[in-house]
């Protein structure tokens, strides 16, 4: 894997999915596993979906937080504006 996070896709890989340069691909963790999709399988997920994935990785607000107070308390204080 490079640094910018790019895979190369052995040839005998590529071969066996008829993989062609520009196919839609994608990565699913199951179970431990990564799975490959190609082509229609591999379509973005749908907003909601992707929204229900984002909500159940999120950690809840520390009680009796509110989202204004939490985001003042974990951004760094801003310096003044010297004009």
């Amino acid at each position: 894997m490079t640094v910018e996070g790019l895979v190369t896709i052995p040839s005998d890989v590529r071969d066996t999915l008829d993989l062609r340069p520009g196919d839609l691909v994608a990565f699913e963790q199951i179970d431990g596993s990564i799975r490959m999709l190609k082509g229609i399988e591999a379509e973005r997920p749908s907003f909601d979906d992707r929204l229900a994935r984002a909500r159940a990785l999120a950690n809840p607000l520390p009680l009796g937080m509110t989202t204004d107070e939490y985001m003042s308390w974990i951004r760094e204080p801003v310096p003044p504006y010297d004009a």
